[in-house]
């Protein structure tokens, strides 16, 4: 097993674990930073403000299953052998893709649709800090993901 692939791996998990921090702390102060806009639906801007809510929890929820399932492929890739790393592997390019994808429809959907009601001002020192978290969990996976698919003969990994 490399040292580069683990320590990726590792990455990933503590990435997930940030982006599920920031994430928890932004949907507990979610209605402090709401306001809404003139509507002639009066129960629009709450209920989004309540959607936003539950998925901002349920991101929390997901990313800190992501990194639990991250530091466990890590600890059964260290210990478990051959079966480990193949492990380790999937949940390392499983968690890339997905983490991918969440960031290419979260860009893709703050740029189009129509304008909300409920007006959300999170701080901005906090988006940084969940993007930033995304990005090393992206970067992690990705070191860990091309450490572990680049495929060497048995003598040649041994003797490096």
């Amino acid at each position: 097993m490399r040292i580069s692939a683990l320590g990726g791996a590792c990455v990933l998990a503590a990435g997930l674990a940030a982006l599920a921090a920031g994430l928890y702390y932004d949907q507990h102060h979610l209605y402090e930073w709401t306001h809404f806009a003139q509507s002639s639906n009066l129960t629009r801007g709450p209920v989004e403000a309540q959607t936003a809510k539950i998925f901002t929890l349920l991101g929390a929820i997901a990313s800190a299953f992501g990194a639990v399932i991250a530091a466990g492929s890590v600890a059964l890739a260290r210990l478990g052998g051959r079966t480990g790393g193949w492990v380790l592997r999937l949940t390392s390019v499983l968690l890339l893709v997905l983490m991918l994808l969440v960031a290419v429809v979260i860009a893709i959907g703050s740029v189009t649709g129509e304008d909300p009601v409920a007006v959300i001002d999170t701080p901005l020192w906090l988006l940084a800090a969940e993007w930033a978290a995304l990005a090393v969990a992206i970067l992690g996976a990705g070191v860990a993901t091309v450490q572990l698919w680049r495929f060497v003969p048995a003598y040649a990994e041994e003797s490096a």
